[in-house]
């Protein structure tokens, strides 16, 4: 059981409170949702739970938090490490062996089991979360889920009681995001294990969890039941979305439609089957094409592109397309399919082994990066990448600065950047010292304050919540109308469906498909959004296949 009494904490950097009286109960083998906008204080709890704080972070602690009997800000972290484990939503920063047999044995061996037990619990936890064929792999040669499926098998080998996962899916693809989810669940039903989630794509896992803990400003804003959080989040402004299929149902209920509130594509094929057939639907415009005709020309021709790694495996193989001034152009695929890659030839941080690549007609071949920067914006997967100033207005400020921008325009642009992405109150903060959906915040406008013709943007809504997600997209568009040109890559399928226009799907670096929104997401097993999979049973009812938002298919109402 963990009690928490009256918790308030401050980091030792800041007289900000990040947790504020906060007191609440979990009890043992339960499934907990913890959701909020970043910032709100969720990882911060988390690391209270496991004793990271105060040992680790410092600050100012008042009250009490009590984990299966242990006072964890006064019991040493390596005692609470036996009660609590932790994965964090960056698998990299977690590993630290070479193999994936010596990273699980790693906390064992400091904690100094003998090597029979050590033996045994390998082969356990090998078999518990499926990965028994990785077992000599290097780390390095992992995909993003094979990292995070190694970080929980670290963790549980320990036989930790409470199982804390700070958005362990924020950096998979469709596929490896479900493979993890299915792996908590299980820990939970068939272990027992108490088990505390922190995400912000609560689609993922709403129908899953016993209880959902809703977070503002430090503070718990909802704790009981996910379906009662849908059901009243409409009257509040948490900036907290629901999943697409609940959306749907509060959609109809406000249209009178007699419409319960799903939380499953199962429950929704069940709940919507009478609507769906009554109703004569006016919606076969929809599936025409969407393809924007008002792009302006080519600004980036990528010819025949090869590129192999030295020493290592060949990640583009022959790719051929154009980028149009004005595109929204969204990459996707699995981890480890090429994209990053890809975006970092396009912005001369990798040159081509076969091929060519031209940005505004200059040859990324023989164009110094700097040079190309002033053309092409790139915004890393990792925030930390980014900040290197010693306040967020300077680290704003730093390209422009660079670039030779005037200081008008300089002023000017930080002012709007602050504002836009609510920065406003860390204005003089030091960025390494934000959270996690804060220092993002920051790189992306530090990028985008100096205005580049092309913008590549590497997952850059993980640690967002839907209100800043929202936020940021609206931005993005506008940008776009501007003339600008965008390239997001992203595992949120649920964003490109609402907000993308062209869909570029790549696998074993090679185009696998790159067309408008609605031809490439439509009937795919991984990459279609949760209506589009609602709504393929009733095409029969003149329901066109193609839909891929809420909006899209409530226009179709009679």
């Amino acid at each position: 059981m963990i009690k928490i009494n009256d918790l308030t904490f401050s980091y030792a950097e800041t007289d900000k409170l990040a947790l504020k009286n906060i007191s609440l109960k979990i009890e043992d083998s339960e499934f907990v949702l913890i959701t909020g906008p970043s910032g709100c204080g969720k990882s911060t709890l988390c690391r209270c739970i496991n004793g990271l704080i105060p040992s680790f972070y410092g600050g100012k602690i008042h009250g009490e938090v009590k984990v299966q009997d242990l006072d964890s800000i006064h019991t040493p972290t390596n005692i609470m490490a036996k009660k609590v484990g932790m994965v964090f939503q960056d698998p990299e920063n977690q590993l630290v062996a070479m193999d994936v047999e010596k990273e699980i044995a790693f906390g064992l061996e400091n904690l100094g089991f003998s090597n029979t037990i050590i033996a045994k619990r390998i082969e356990e936890v090998l078999d518990m979360v499926g990965i028994d064929h990785l077992r000599n792999r290097l780390l390095s040669t992992l995909s993003g889920g094979e990292k995070q499926k190694t970080t929980i098998a670290s963790v549980l080998v320990l036989h930790p009681e409470v199982l804390v996962l700070d958005e362990p899916t924020s950096e998979l693809d469709p596929k490896g995001a479900e493979e993890v989810i299915q792996i908590v669940q299980r820990l939970n039903q068939e272990l027992g294990l108490t088990v505390i989630l922190v995400e912000h794509r609560i689609d993922r896992v709403l129908q899953s969890v016993d209880r959902l803990i809703v977070m503002k400003e430090g503070m718990i804003n909802y704790d009981g039941l996910p379906r009662g959080w849908v059901e009243v989040s409409q009257n509040t402004s948490s900036g907290i979305g629901v999943p697409p299929i609940a959306r749907l149902g509060l959609g109809l209920k406000q249209k009178k439609q007699d419409a319960r509130i799903p939380l499953t594509i199962k429950e929704g094929r069940q709940f919507f089957t009478p609507i769906f057939k009554q109703n004569k639907w006016k919606v076969r415009e929809l599936s025409e094409s969407h393809v924007n005709g008002n792009l302006g020309k080519p600004i980036v021709k990528v010819r025949k592109l090869w590129y192999k790694y030295p020493d290592g495996p060949t990640a583009i193989r022959d790719i051929s397309l154009d980028i149009c001034q004005g595109e929204f152009i969204a990459l996707v695929g699995r981890n480890a399919s090429g994209k990053t890659t890809f975006a970092k030839l396009l912005n001369g941080l990798l040159r081509p082994s076969k091929g060519m690549i031209t940005i505004n007609g200059l040859n990324t071949k023989n164009t110094p990066v700097e040079h190309l920067a002033k053309f092409v914006g790139y915004v890393f997967q990792d925030p930390n990448v980014h900040l290197f100033a010693d306040t967020v207005e300077e680290e704003i400020t730093l390209m422009m600065n660079n670039l030779g921008f005037s200081s008008k325009l300089i002023e000017s642009s930080l002012d709007k950047m602050l504002h836009q992405f609510n920065l406003d109150h860390c204005r003089k903060a030091y960025p390494r010292s934000l959270s996690s959906g804060e220092k993002q915040r920051v790189a992306l406008a530090s990028i985008l304050a100096a205005q580049p013709k092309l913008l590549i943007l590497d997952e850059p809504t993980r640690g967002l919540n839907y209100g800043l997600k929202k936020n940021l997209m609206e931005y993005i568009i506008e940008y776009k109308r501007n003339g600008g040109s965008i390239l997001l890559i992203s595992h949120d399928i649920e964003l490109i469906a609402e907000f993308g226009e062209r869909v570029v799907l790549v696998s074993e670096g090679k185009i696998i498909a790159d067309s408008e929104k609605h031809q490439v997401l439509s009937n795919s097993l991984h990459f279609s959004p949760q209506i589009n999979r609602l709504i393929q049973p009733f095409t029969k009812y003149g329901i066109p296949g193609d839909l891929l938002t809420v909006n899209e298919l409530m226009r179709g109402f009679s």
